[in-house]
């Protein structure tokens, strides 16, 4: 239990900043692309407390390809696995 109220989207933005740094030490870098894709999933996250593979079919995920376009920046491999961990990491 916190002993301040802080909004849900500045608590997962640092979260965010927090398993951003957690990758980096573990060698993980992000481009320019993937952030884009790992930006607009927080931006989905602080609103929705959550994010689904669903999501990924819609505005502004669409831009680039949707749910297809994820598969292909971020790799089919890791794909599912960045939502997976982003929806543990971020909303605990």
């Amino acid at each position: 239990v916190d002993d301040e109220l802080v909004p849900y989207a500045d608590r997962v933005q640092e979260r965010y900043a927090g398993w951003l740094a957690q990758q980096e030490q573990a060698g993980t870098t992000f481009s320019a692309l993937e952030r884009w894709w790992l930006d607009r999933m927080v931006d989905v996250i602080e609103t929705s407390a959550g994010i689904q593979p669903s999501d990924l079919d819609q505005a502004p995920f669409t831009d680039k390809g949707g749910i297809d376009g994820a598969l292909r920046d971020l790799g089919s491999d890791r794909a599912a696995s960045l939502v997976t961990q982003l929806n543990a990491e971020l909303t605990a």
